[in-house]
């Protein structure tokens, strides 16, 4: 539950590879590295969470004017049913409102006798069959006749051109990576200069070896926060905690409000059984209200693995309050409440908190 900070291939490698495929035009492969990086994506980290929806929108919105593109170029040569199935897939993957509604449109449209029938005349005029009527078994609409299809559908996407050559330099990289930080932290590591983005993106390719000299050498001409977080975290994953713990307090001595610091230390106390000070750590984040929505629902996990479930309850109870960790707290009251046979809550924090896609 609490490794994921420090594991090499966790949701930042996917949320990084995705970053990459999207600006590379590569909309298919940005949106499956998105969803996986939101699938391993701690329910306590909102910002980051909040980051990683905004790319998968980004590309679900791409992919759906593409199908949207595909589904008017078949309906011009009389497609029909090629044209309602891309605008059914733009539906499901359009994330946009507005680009949601105009494939909603399109597809209701075909979903009209008159509509298709109208749609086959220009393919008539320039000397071409007219596609058949739908009463004459050619166009078939899904069943129902809707088009929101949710998943599975959405799987079969448009094909898209050949992957284009990476041409991102080491800069663009680096910006997109840091991004997702919390607070001050994206600003503050791009005016680290060029030496730490070099190593930082060693570290994101699994290169800890050669960037931890690196990173040692801009530590001996002045202590840095967030040179120290990013040593540390070497060290974890090098199996030295107690030189990681010690790095990581150093960190946050010269810097009391790093959001990064505090979660790696949450992280490595309850990763080695150390309750109480993960208990404590944040509670000191709420007390300095650092990630306040995110340090309540940390909490009431924490409560929850020492066996403290009502207080648990309680944490997450306020959490429903927070939209960014509404969700999250009502997947994890779900269970308990099914244990403890009140069905009625659960049907309500269901239905409200984890409605269906369609």
């Amino acid at each position: 539950m609490f490794f994921g900070l420090f594991g090499k291939k966790d949701f930042r490698h996917y949320q990084n590879q995705g970053a990459k495929h999207l600006a590379a035009e590569r909309y298919a492969d940005a949106r499956m590295d998105f969803e996986e990086a939101l699938k391993l994506c701690p329910a306590e980290a909102s910002h980051e969470a909040a980051a990683i929806r905004q790319g998968l929108d980004q590309a679900c919105n791409h992919l759906g004017e593409l199908n949207l593109q595909e589904g008017e170029h078949a309906l011009r040569a009389g497609e029909m049913q090629k044209a309602y199935d891309h605008f059914c897939l733009a539906a499901d993957l359009a994330a946009d409102p507005g680009l949601k509604a105009r494939a909603h449109a399109e597809a209701a449209k075909l979903e009209q006798p008159e509509a298709q029938a109208a749609a086959a005349k220009p393919a008539a005029a320039a000397g071409k069959p007219a596609a058949a009527p739908a009463g004459a078994g050619n166009y078939k609409p899904h069943s129902g006749g809707s088009c929101t299809t949710c998943k599975g559908h959405g799987d079969h996407h448009h094909e898209e051109p050949a992957p284009m050559e990476m041409s991102m330099s080491e800069e663009d990289q680096f910006f997109l990576m840091v991004q997702p930080l919390p607070g001050d932290l994206p600003g503050r590591y791009a005016e680290l200069g060029p030496k730490f983005a070099k190593a930082y993106l060693m570290i994101h390719d699994g290169n800890d070896r050669d960037a931890f000299p690196i990173l040692q050498e801009m530590l001996l001409s002045g202590e840095n926060d967030i040179v120290l977080y990013e040593v540390a975290l070497i060290m974890f994953r090098a199996g030295q905690i107690h030189e990681s713990e010690t790095l990581l307090n150093r960190a946050l001595a010269l810097n009391p409000q790093n959001a990064a610091v505090y979660l790696a230390l949450v992280h490595l106390f309850a990763g080695g059984g150390r309750y109480p000070q993960a208990i404590a750590t944040v509670q000191k984040m709420l007390e300095l209200d650092i990630l306040p929505d995110q340090a309540q629902f940390m909490l009431g996990e924490l409560h929850e693995t020492i066996g403290d479930v009502d207080r648990a309850m309680e944490l997450w109870t306020k959490s429903l309050e927070h939209p960014s960790m509404a969700k999250a707290a009502a997947e994890r009251m779900i269970p308990i409440l099914n244990r403890q046979g009140r069905s009625d809550d659960v049907k309500y924090l269901t239905k409200k908190y984890l409605k269906g896609c369609c």
